[in-house]
């Protein structure tokens, strides 16, 4: 069995991931912080390359911006992420994270 070539990893404590990107992706989405990184950890013992849309509140506990961190502390490769949130004070946050760090962002 051929692995893809790339997870797109869906951050998201209540929406579903929209319809033309499970369309176009292997998508596997994550409720909570736990839930990514567990994602994360598996496309990394896969050597799987991943793609990240971010949710910034992601219910009680842990958030986006934690699952961030977690990628930036551990040195995480992406092939790039995007910031859904509802939350433009979280997205923002996140972004200027990321971009701080060297980890760019666009469409796949």
């Amino acid at each position: 069995m051929m692995k893809p070539n790339l997870i797109y990893i869906y951050i998201d404590d209540e929406r579903h991931c929209p319809k033309e990107i499970q369309d176009a992706y292997v998508v596997l989405t994550a409720r909570d912080y736990y839930g990514a990184i567990d994602i994360i950890k598996f496309c990394l013992s896969t050597d799987t390359a991943m793609y990240i849309d971010f949710d910034h509140d992601l219910g009680e506990g842990y958030s986006g911006y934690d699952v961030a961190k977690y990628i930036v502390e551990n040195e995480i490769p992406m092939a790039g992420y995007t910031v859904h949130s509802q939350n433009p004070v979280g997205a923002w946050n996140i972004h200027q994270l990321l971009s701080h760090y060297g980890y760019g962002r666009f469409e796949v």
